[in-house]
């Protein structure tokens, strides 16, 4: 490896840095409580040897070798970033799902996986989810305090989960995913492409609940005009459930 004067090591550092705020902010955008990056690249890993005729050889600053530009490198380290809090936030598991999800940091919509515990009861079991998967969502940002005769419920199918977004109508999954307040450039290949991930098995069979959101100030900001989100999906086969749950404003 080349050696790099202390000089040259601080300006990479300072470089390194700008790319690193970019990249938690696009973390950020999904996770608030993010407040650190997973890079894998060194400091000295932001430097490249390059000759000039007639075979004087310089080094500059720049983004690490293997990257179509300096956004491909931010979006590659938000990704790690995303991966690994989700890793840490469920208790070092890793879910295949979550490495897709990373790859759409301007969506608003919030997942967490859980694992089914005990026999299935319909209502309470996903109760129990709800309350688990919220916990790993909210973390330290919003209150998981209640009052559970506020809260009501109802089963919905897989067709009603998985509508076609109605610009005119409420807000359903597809459109909290697809239209959120800020837009995204998302599309329904992307939208089933999550959903292939976090149903890999397909969705026949699902058992769903929609939820009230009275209950958390994460919903405030959806109350406000844009709308609410809250849904446990049970998948049988994988005897998980998939905690949903979406709000934002402008």
């Amino acid at each position: 490896m080349p050696e790099y004067s202390e000089q040259d090591l601080k300006y990479a550092a300072e470089f390194r840095d700008e790319i690193h705020k970019e990249a938690l902010a696009k973390a950020r955008a999904l996770y608030p409580e993010i407040d650190t990056v997973t890079d894998p690249h060194p400091v000295e890993d932001y430097f490249q040897e390059h000759w000039d005729y007639p075979g004087k050889q310089y080094t500059v600053i720049a983004i690490p070798y293997g990257y179509n530009g300096r956004q491909a490198l931010v979006d590659k380290i938000a990704e790690n970033t995303v991966k690994s809090y989700l890793r840490q936030r469920d208790g070092g598991t890793e879910d295949s799902f979550y490495e897709v999800i990373a790859r759409y940091p301007d969506a608003v919509v919030d997942y967490a996986i859980v694992g089914a515990e005990g026999p299935y009861s319909e209502a309470e079991s996903h109760w129990n989810a709800l309350l688990k998967g919220a916990s790993r969502i909210f973390g330290n940002q919003w209150k998981l305090s209640f009052d559970i005769g506020k809260i009501s419920s109802r089963k919905i199918t897989p067709d009603t989960l998985f509508a076609p977004a109605d610009k005119k109508g409420g807000l359903n999954y597809r459109k909290a995913f697809l239209q959120p307040p800020h837009g995204n450039s998302y599309t329904d290949k992307d939208f089933d492409t999550v959903n292939t991930a976090l149903f890999p098995n397909g969705t026949e069979g699902l058992e769903i609940f929609e939820w009230s959101t009275e209950w958390s100030d994460y919903f405030d900001d959806g109350h406000e005009w844009w709308g609410t989100l809250c849904i446990t999906v049970y998948d049988k086969s994988l005897e998980r459930f998939a905690v949903i749950m979406a709000s934002a404003t402008d």
